[in-house]
């Protein structure tokens, strides 16, 4: 009788065995830290699950995969203004695994990543990234945990346009690593030789070949255009990484265009930065907004149309730029100290008017001081899953007028940009909740005739490792609106050709090594039945090369259409660089 009610008891505790072990693990809360030398994200669970972290770029983000595990609460947002997490993306990736994504503000040296498991908490998991450079001298603390389990080194370089190190990704499994730190700040009573030294060195170098598949329509364009292009980045931190001083030159040369080859300072710029505070000075590039078809609210810098027409390549732009943090939000105050003027294609150039914007008679409504000088002014916060912006701009618009004239025949002759006085009100949230990211962008313009009003929104869904494949497929919809219509040239600089339009596009993630890339979508005019066409990749080639492909396609333009003179441009853009 014992023998039996022992075998029923093993009968029992094995029946009950699989239930104990297909028990997820659950999230629990999500946390962030910061310190002087650290940022810290920290992982709340029942107890640690199996994970798998790594970097990815283009945009910087850190993903987290977290095995055997469902979450229970909705996760917050990093707090404003942190100096390494931008925003929190999740999905539950299949029947059992999870997926985070924290999008960071900017690259990071993956040697920086570190992962533990907190020793005197087995249900924490801190993910730190170390606030020191590639090329500091850094001494390893006691470790954390005892030992970790492992960890893999595979190649992997960073490759936004100004920061690829070559590094190696590190993929971390479970428990691994301990934690550095690094000691290289200046104080004053460092020598001058000290100055001098831990410079931070990157940047690229690329050639392009710019491609068109039709004739254009006048014999001094040409179909093929190669350039190249360099630009590095000097920069340095010093009183224990409250002051930084950034430099950034950008060449380019192009075989034809002469306006395409052009020299340009992004950057140069000091700043300060305390725990209630930061100040810039000098030339610094801004960027505002949210949505992936226009940036509607992004106005500080002067776009650099002959780079490319999509509008986000910007110029350096003077400034004075003062930020206030507080528990209430950020309030950024901008003295603008100089106006640069837009770029566009010479005569040889494409893509290109008809006739061609002549910038050399450029017109402007104020002159002396205040065609020159701008203010702006932007208060942002995160609210719970709400990032909002609510910005005010005051000065010589960045987008300018396009004035045609005319000979004595009635014929037009050339196209004069104009820039007007404005003021300009906008708005921009973004709304994330798990796997969706809501977007708006809104603006009410005075100063370019009648009151302007203009709006982009729409909604961008991710679905994590496709049919399990590894593959993050994003579909993104958005609508454009702007109150002008085709009644004004403003249209042929850009923002009014999307005046009643509609985006749709893929983006697709193949989460691998090379950090592969595809963004593929078309924008339809809902007026016109215009059709553009756009295809973006980019990979990585080994540890320091990227490979960038881009495609565009005009099709069902009809002659009424400010698109109208591009309908013979159709072309693909070819880039290879090396980063260092």
């Amino acid at each position: 009788m014992n023998y039996f009610r022992s075998g029923l008891l093993v009968a029992n505790l094995l029946l009950l065995t699989p239930a104990v072990y297909a028990q997820k693990t659950e999230i629990l809360e999500l946390s962030f830290d910061q310190g002087n030398d650290t940022s810290q994200c920290i992982l709340s669970f029942t107890s640690v699950p199996e994970h798998n972290i790594f970097i990815l770029d283009n945009p910087p983000r850190v993903v987290i995969d977290l095995f055997d595990a469902t979450l229970t609460n909705t996760l917050i947002q990093p707090p404003t203004k942190h100096p390494e997490f931008l925003r929190l993306r999740y999905a539950q990736r299949n029947q059992k695994d999870f997926r985070l994504v924290l999008d960071l503000n900017k690259p990071v040296n993956p040697d920086n990543l570190f992962a533990t498991v907190d020793k005197t908490d087995r249900g924490k998991l801190i993910i730190q990234l170390n606030h020191q450079s590639q090329h500091t001298l850094i001494e390893p603390l006691t470790q954390q945990v005892q030992p970790p389990r492992q960890i893999i080194d595979t190649p992997l370089a960073l490759n936004v346009e100004t920061d690829l190190t070559g590094s190696n990704q590190k993929t971390y499994n479970a428990e691994t690593a301990p934690v550095l730190t690094s000691k290289t700040s200046l104080g004053a009573g460092d020598n001058i030789d000290t100055l001098f030294s831990n410079w931070e060195i990157s940047g690229y170098v690329g050639a392009e070949n710019l491609g068109f598949f039709n004739e254009a329509s006048d014999s001094r364009q040409h179909n093929n255009y190669i350039s190249g292009v360099i630009q590095p980045e000097f920069y340095r931190r010093w009183d224990n990484d409250k002051q930084s001083f950034t430099f950034v030159p950008f060449y380019r040369y192009s075989q034809h265009d002469n306006r395409r080859t052009h020299f340009d300072i992004r950057e140069l710029t000091w700043e300060k930065a305390t725990d209630l505070w930061e100040l810039r000075v000098g030339f610094h590039k801004v960027f505002w907004g949210v949505t992936e078809g226009i940036h509607l609210v992004d106005i500080i810098n002067q776009t650099d149309f002959v780079e490319n027409t999509d509008g986000e390549d910007k110029l350096g732009q003077p400034m004075i730029n003062f930020a206030w943090v507080n528990d209430w939000g950020t309030l950024d105050l901008f003295f603008l100290t100089g106006f640069r003027e837009r770029t566009f294609p010479g005569i040889e150039g494409r893509l290109r008017t008809d006739p061609m914007i002549d910038m050399g008679e450029a017109q402007f409504e104020r002159h002396g001081a205040e065609k020159h000088l701008a203010y702006a002014a932007r208060w942002s916060q995160s609210i719970g899953d709400w990032d909002i912006g609510l910005a005010h701009f005051h000065g010589t618009a960045r987008q300018p007028t396009i004035v045609p004239t005319f000979d004595a025949q009635g014929e037009l002759t050339k196209l004069i940009p104009y820039y007007d006085y404005i003021d300009q009100t906008s708005l921009d949230m973004q709304v994330t909740q798990g796997s969706w990211l809501w977007k708006l962008e809104s603006l009410v313009r005075l100063g370019q005739g009648s009151a302007i009003f203009a709006a982009t929104g729409g909604v961008e869904y991710t679905l994590f490792d496709l049919f399990e494949s590894g593959l993050d497929l994003g579909v993104v919809v958005e609508y454009m609106y702007d109150s002008r219509g085709y009644n004004n040239m403003t249209a042929l600089t850009q923002q009014t050709i999307f005046q009643d339009d509609i985006l749709t596009a893929l983006r697709f993630g193949f989460n691998d090594v090379q950090d592969s890339q595809i963004l593929a979508g078309v924008i339809f005019d809902r007026t016109r039945n215009t059709k553009l066409f756009s295809v973006e990749a980019s990979r990585r080639i080994g540890d320091n090369w990227k490979a960038e492909l881009e495609l565009r396609l005009f099709n069902g333009i009809p002659a009424s259409d400010p698109v109208f003179m591009f309908k013979d441009d159709d072309h693909i853009r070819a880039q290879l660089s090396y980063y260092f």
